[in-house]
């Protein structure tokens, strides 16, 4: 075992390929010996009927037995008739005859043949059309550009990533790779470590300005990643030197391109003109004389209690102002009497949020209609809104409800895209996890208090026959929530103690497939949403999504490549505007047609999307998802992982916002201790923004 070898294969079957291409597990070919040889390793480049060149060593598995782990493996071109035929039917729209008629026309050197000119080659091939030609020119050329990139990186141990990088960066990838590796951290999975390995090896020197100048801005753009808008000084040089094995100067890491200081704040400078920007413009606002001028009177209406109508007065009385509150306070009477009140002053008025199922939720709760913030104002990221200054949207007042979503990019946009005058009032609970992305513009505000803000706080008699609702508002205020009904209570809260990780996945993926149909009715795929902390541990989202895919839908038709089967809930894991996608948002696989390398996705409010294939990266499997990407929705069933597994990632803020995600039922599948110590764990929202500062400034 551990003898160093070099085999050429002829790969048959890939038996295990990991969603990352970090770990493959081929069945080949040893065309030497003739024998079957298993090979394992980042071989993911490599597909059925390819040949490569694999260097690596013997190794014997307990279970898969003798087995070749390969450092790296080149890929070669197929010599033999089938091996030719198999590999050309990997191009797009080149099937099998197609595939028998380019070698039947160019024989044994077909390859050689195609390389030389792929766009005339594929013009000549009778029943390929122009546009299918052009598809299939450009599947060559892909698939010999990571090729060529594998070859780069496989000695660094990156051959997973030329697919990545190719994707990325098409033909300027090679390029990239020589001249600017500290550019792949961009990619998808290549961190700054790997990132410098490369760089390390095209001499560029450990101790360079450049070296530690790349690692700052990664540091930062991370930073960002986790919600800062910047980062102290001294924690910009701690974190550069776990990177670099090295103390840097502070001068050479705040001297990269892009970054600037302020004070002793590093920030990129794109993140800090966005939040000087909103600081002064959120601020002019605040400071303003109301536009509306309508008087709703000291005596509140509709029932509202004075504490309500505070809020309901401070939308008129203030071009900015605030309404929050935790479930069952009355936030839903507030914003249904601030749209009637502004409809009797003849404001035009304009309902919106960050998400689509938030925006139907304040439709439904208003009788208003109700748009996300993206589509109101025309955005599709990457390019300028329709809306923007010198082009206002024409509304008088603007309501953005689950405002704590808001990122400090997003606040930018919609300020931008609304007029001075316009009063801007802004609907959340603070108390919810942060938003994705960098700031927290809605506690930033509620912190500084320059605008008018309204704290509900009672909990109306209805609300609290929910244990839901009283259990939330325990976790808030640190407290243990009971887990059994009080007098008058509806048990809609439960707790399932399962501290062994495979119970716990076994109780949820029980729960969801019997205990919902049978006992509540409902359609265990579209009325469940089970959320967790993290994705790989025992009882994580991987692992969750696996089980319940097994248990809910067994027989459906694989589809995407094998990737997911027909009735599968998904969800979208990055924004794509163009589709009409955002991340977060959850649909259901409806269709697949391999020809037209496409699938239909069915949203959950009841459209239908189609998704080409090259654009589906961004879908996963969606039974089981993170609780920040459950916010802003509402679901009938939660079930919610609390267990010790997870215990670096429960939070007080966490569990407050899985709860409060529930409109029927939540479950909480774990362990006591668990939720115990997640109860007392307040730093859910801990983030460096100097937002409050500035705006009090």
């Amino acid at each position: 075992m551990g003898e160093p070898e070099t085999l050429t294969v002829s790969v048959r079957r890939i038996l295990f390929s990991a969603d990352d291409g970090s770990f493959t597990i081929l069945d080949t070919l040893d065309e030497g010996s003739g024998d079957d040889v298993t090979v394992v390793g980042a071989v993911g480049h490599l597909t059925p009927g390819d040949r490569a060149e694999v260097n690596g060593t013997w190794e014997e598995h307990r279970r898969y037995g003798h087995q070749l782990r390969a450092s790296d493996a080149l890929p070669l071109d197929p010599t033999d008739r089938e091996g030719q035929i198999a590999y050309l039917t990997s191009l797009r729209h080149i099937g099998q005859v197609r595939a028998e008629t380019l070698v039947r026309l160019h024989g044994e050197g077909v390859l050689d043949a195609i390389a030389a000119d792929p766009d005339g080659v594929f013009n000549a091939l009778p029943g390929l059309g122009k546009r299918q030609a052009t598809a299939a020119a450009d599947s060559w050329n892909a698939s010999r550009a990571v090729r060529d990139l594998h070859v780069q990186l496989a000695p660094h141990g990156l051959a997973q990533l030329a697919g990545r990088l190719h994707a990325r960066h098409g033909a300027e990838a090679m390029r990239v790779l020589h001249e600017d590796p500290y550019s792949l951290v961009e990619v998808d999975g290549v961190g700054f470590v790997l990132a410098d390995r490369i760089a390390l090896s095209t001499d560029v020197p450990p101790d360079s300005a450049r070296r530690a100048q790349a690692a700052a801005a990664f540091v930062l753009s991370e930073a960002e990643r986790q919600g800062h808008t910047h980062l102290p000084t001294k924690e910009l040089a701690r974190r550069a030197a776990e990177l670099l094995g090295a103390q840097p100067e502070t001068e050479v890491l705040v001297s990269a391109p892009g970054l600037l200081l302020d004070g002793d704040r590093a920030y990129r400078e794109a993140t800090h003109g966005r939040e000087v920007w909103c600081a002064m413009t959120l601020a002019a606002r605040a400071a303003a004389d109301p536009q509306i001028r309508h008087d709703v009177g000291d005596e509140p209406s509709d029932g509202l209690t004075h504490e309500q109508w505070e809020a309901v007065a401070g939308s008129f009385a203030s071009r900015v102002s605030i309404l929050t509150g935790g479930p069952g306070v009355g936030k839903t009477v507030c914003t249904r009497a601030i749209v009637e009140q502004a409809k009797a002053a003849n404001a035009r008025v304009a309902l919106c949020a960050p998400t689509g199922r938030a925006a139907r939720r304040l439709e439904e709760a208003t009788g208003h209609e109700a748009e996300t913030i993206h589509r109101m104002l025309d955005w599709m990221p990457g390019g300028e809104p329709s809306h923007h200054p010198g082009h206002p949207h024409p509304a008088d007042l603007v309501l953005v409800d689950e405002a704590s979503m808001l990122n400090l990019q997003i606040c930018e946009v919609l300020l931008a895209g609304l007029a001075d005058t316009t009063h801007l009032v802004l609907v959340g609970d603070a108390d919810q996890l942060p938003p994705i992305g960098a700031g927290k513009p809605f506690a930033d505000l509620i912190e500084s208090q320059i605008a008018p803000i309204t704290r509900l706080r009672h909990i109306f008699r209805q609300a609290a026959r929910s244990m839901i609702t009283t259990a939330a508002h325990a976790v808030n205020e640190g407290r243990r929530p009971e887990l059994e009904p009080g007098p008058d209570q509806e048990h809609d809260l439960f707790f399932m103690d399962r501290a062994d990780p495979a119970g716990a996945v076994e109780a949820v993926t029980s729960l969801v497939a019997e205990r919902v149909p049978d006992g509540l009715g409902l359609d265990p795929v579209r009325d469940v949403q089970v959320l967790a902390p993290m994705y790989r541990t025992a009882v994580g989202i991987d692992a969750l999504n696996e089980a319940l895919q097994a248990r809910l839908n067994p027989d459906g038709r694989l589809a995407l490549n094998d990737r997911f089967r027909i009735g599968d809930r998904l969800i979208q894991t990055r924004n794509a505007h163009e589709l009409g996608l955002m991340n977060g948002s959850i649909c259901f696989l409806a269709d697949d047609d391999p020809d037209d390398e496409a699938v239909v996705v069915e949203t959950d409010d009841g459209g239908s999307i189609v998704v080409p294939y090259d654009e589906s990266a961004p879908l996963r499997l969606g039974y089981a998802i993170s609780v920040h990407k459950a916010q802003g929705s509402e679901i009938p069933v939660v079930v919610c992982i609390c267990h010790r597994s997870h215990s670096r990632m429960l939070t007080r803020p966490l569990i407050y916002t899985a709860i409060t995600r529930a409109k029927r039922t939540c479950v909480l599948v774990g362990d006591r201790a668990a939720l115990a110590m997640a109860v007392e764990r307040d730093d859910g929202g801990q983030r460096y923004s100097a937002l409050p500062e500035r705006l009090r400034a």
